[in-house]
């Protein structure tokens, strides 16, 4: 079987775990925002911001490093599942003295046991990574997608049984609890059952060195993207409250379906992918080009939907108590679509060895944020947040995509001008439509469904007519693969 073709069987396999997986979360999601309030999730958030800024297992960028180091033998996954439970240990240890600190600050109560909470979690998390890294380095993504989806299903329906019994904060921490417990489980009872052999726990020094240093060029750009990522809930949690903090999580969350979609599609198979063909620059610059071009025809449609059906969309799913998050919502639904785009580029440095330009990238984007989103935030409250997660995304796009033009043969005007022309057009169409109908005539759900189709449509005409023979010769290629695969 050719890369193609199982880079091809991978993503269908990540595309239907993760429509599973984002059917699952809504209805979870839905029940959870019913059962909770604002401040609940709020000081969750803040409590996740601690957490992920002590936590050293997730800026040593051992996964990547493992992916990136070929073949896998014996000594490499045990050294590299010796070195990640060692770190989430460390987190843990950190994490309780931090949380000595923010127990003693203006912050709720709940926020410091949260945290100790959340790396204890990630000590078990951490005992399963290095089987689901090993799985997903083959691009054996048919058992890890299920133990994905089955660890999220489990988990969620102990969060809501948790909210149920009035347990608040604790009933979103038994959710990451719970998940960390089964995957751990699962990815180990997939790896062994795929390998069929007995591992041999012996741990290399040289290894953990080289592994060590890898990571290290990443580190900078691990801190920067947890700044990138959570500094926006600490600015909204400390200068607004955390009852408005759960307004903007909520936003947040629902901004990355698109996101998820994607991201957890493209970007899961692309690292490998692009790992593999790293010698071979024509055909990694096409497998570059069909990954973006896949993101844009996907991410931006639905951001579109999103953005038009905003204020109805969350009134139907969550209640009206959630309804200040529409406006919040409107402003991150960019993030839908730059966010997997970074994430795909991303994966294409690091797979190639070259992980200090997207570190580079990350520290531009961090310090926009910390330094526009704090200004932003005490003179416009959420909303600023907001906005200025938007301008630190977009600064990043046009940093990365500069990198990428000068490691790869690539027309990126000719692959980004027909999905951006579409979705303006699209937003301008729309605006004409509601001066001309009321969309408030119809019932709340037709309403919703209606706003969303007529933006799907209207992009998805447009670009079909603006790539013309293009578009059908990507969509029958991808087909072919499937179908040989198949066979």
């Amino acid at each position: 079987m050719t890369i193609a073709h199982r880079a091809i069987r991978a993503t269908a396999f990540v595309l239907v775990s993760s429509y599973a997986n984002m059917a699952m979360g809504i209805v979870y999601g839905i029940f959870i925002a019913r059962l909770l309030d604002p401040d609940h999730f709020g000081v969750f958030a803040l409590a996740m911001f601690f957490f992920t800024l002590f936590d050293v297992r997730g800026k040593l960028g051992l996964e990547y490093a493992f992916i990136h180091r070929q073949p896998t033998t014996d000594v490499l996954f045990a050294t590299h599942g010796a070195l990640q439970v060692a770190a989430a240990i460390a987190t843990l240890a950190l994490t309780t003295l931090a949380a000595g600190i923010v127990a003693r600050l203006n912050y709720p109560a709940a926020t410091a046991p949260l945290m100790i909470a959340l790396a204890g979690a990630l000590v078990v998390e951490s005992i399963g990574i290095s089987a689901r890294a090993a799985l997903e380095k083959e691009l054996a993504f048919a058992r890890s997608t299920v133990i994905v989806t089955s660890a999220l299903a489990l988990s969620y329906g102990a969060a809501l049984l948790l909210a149920l019994g009035g347990f608040a904060y604790w009933a979103l921490w038994g959710q990451v609890a719970v998940n960390a417990l089964i995957g751990a489980s699962g990815f180990w009872w997939a790896y062994r059952r795929r390998t069929r052999a007995h591992t041999h726990f012996r741990f290399d020094h040289a290894i953990a060195r080289w592994m060590l240093r890898y990571g290290a060029v990443m580190s900078l750009g691990a801190i920067a993207t947890v700044l990138l990522l959570q500094f926006d809930n600490f600015l909204v949690g400390t200068f607004v409250g955390a009852t408005a903090l759960g307004f903007y999580a909520l936003a947040y969350k629902v901004a990355q379906w698109p996101t998820g979609l994607v991201t957890h599609i493209v970007s899961r198979v692309s690292l490998p992918t692009y790992a593999k063909l790293q010698d071979d620059p024509a055909r990694l610059a096409k497998a570059f080009e069909l990954s973006l071009w896949i993101i844009l025809t996907v991410a931006l449609p639905l951001a579109l939907a999103l953005f038009v059906a905003a204020p109805d969309f969350l009134i139907l799913l969550y209640g009206e108590k959630w309804l200040p998050s529409a406006i919040l919502l409107r402003f991150l639904v960019g993030y839908a679509v730059l966010r997997p785009l970074l994430d795909d580029t991303g994966a294409l440095f690091t797979a190639i060895g070259k992980p200090e330009r997207i570190t580079t990238v990350l520290i531009v984007q961090a310090l926009t944020l910390i330094v526009v989103g704090s200004a932003l935030t005490l003179a416009y409250a959420a909303i600023g947040t907001a906005l200025a997660v938007g301008i630190a995304f977009s600064l990043g796009i046009a940093l990365t995509y500069r990198f990428v033009a000068r490691t790869l043969p690539i027309d990126l005007p000719r692959v980004f001008a027909p999905s951006f022309l579409a979705a303006g057009a699209s937003l301008a169409l729309y605006w004409l439509g509601a001066r001309a109908f009321d969309w408030n005539a119809l019932p709340l759900f037709v309403r919703v469904i209606a706003k969303g189709m007529f933006a799907v449509g209207c992009f998805g005409a447009i670009v079909m007519l603006l790539e013309r023979g293009a578009f059908f010769e990507r969509v029958g290629y991808i087909a072919r693969l499937l179908r040989s695969d198949a066979r």
